[in-house]
C-alpha cells in the first residue's frame, strides 16, 4: 500500500515556550470577528501589541463563554502575536490541566522552588480553562503566582467558560483576584458571525 503524501498531514502544533502547545492556525486574522466577541477580541489584541516593559491595560483579562465560542482560538492568537511583536517578552501560554501536572511534578523532583520562580519572571501569562484548576495547594501556589505577576505589572490573560464569581471550585482568594481584572464575555455569534 502506498504511503500518503506528506502534504495531506495535518500541521504540527508549534512548540510552547516553557507552557502547552500553541496551534499555528488560530490567529488574529483567522479569527471570526463580530458583534458577540469584538471587544474581547479588541481587548486580546491589545495585549498582544503590548511591549514589554509597557503598563498594562487589563490585568488580569478575563474571557468567558460557553463551549467553541473562540476562548482558546483567541489566547493562541494573542500568544503567538505577542511573541511575534516582542521577541524579548517572555510569554507563557498554559492550561490549567499542564500547570497543575507540572507543579506537581516539580513538587515530586523537590524542584518546586526554581518552577515557582520561572514562573514569575514571565511577561505575559495565559491560562486556559481556569474552571479545570483543582487542588487547594495548587490553587494557593498558583494566587502566590498571580499576586507576583499582577503586582510586578506583568500581564495575566484567563479564560473560562463561565465569570470568576461563579468558579465555585476556585478558592476565593483566586476568584477575588480575578474580579479584580477585566473580564469580558463571549457572547452566542449572531447569524452575520455564525455565516
Amino acid at each position: 500500500r502506498p504511503a500518503a503524501p506528506a502534504t495531506t498531514r495535518a500541521p504540527e502544533p508549534e512548540a510552547g515556550l516553557n507552557g502547552s502547545p500553541v496551534e499555528s492556525r488560530y490567529s488574529f486574522e483567522s479569527f471570526c470577528e463580530g458583534a458577540a466577541n469584538r471587544v474581547a477580541f479588541a481587548a486580546a489584541r491589545a495585549v498582544a501589541e503590548t511591549k514589554a516593559g509597557q503598563p498594562t491595560q487589563f490585568n488580569p483579562l478575563y474571557i468567558h463563554a460557553g463551549v467553541g465560542r473562540g476562548k482558546t482560538h483567541l489566547l493562541h492568537a494573542t500568544t503567538r502575536s505577542a511573541r511575534r511583536a516582542d521577541p524579548t517578552r517572555n510569554v507563557v501560554y498554559l492550561t490549567a490541566e499542564y500547570f497543575m501536572l507540572r507543579f506537581v511534578a516539580a513538587l515530586k523532583s523537590q524542584s518546586a522552588i526554581p518552577f515557582k520562580e520561572s514562573l514569575r519572571d514571565i511577561d505575559l501569562l495565559l491560562i486556559d480553562d481556569m474552571q479545570f484548576l483543582q487542588g487547594k495547594f495548587v490553587q494557593a501556589e498558583f494566587c502566590h503566582m498571580l499576586n507576583a505577576l499582577i503586582d510586578g505589572a506583568r500581564q495575566v490573560v484567563v479564560a473560562a467558560d463561565r465569570p470568576p464569581a461563579e468558579l465555585e471550585s476556585l478558592d476565593e482568594r483566586v476568584r477575588s483576584r480575578l474580579k479584580g481584572g477585566v473580564a469580558f464575555e463571549i457572547g452566542a455569534p449572531d447569524l452575520d458571525l455564525r455565516r
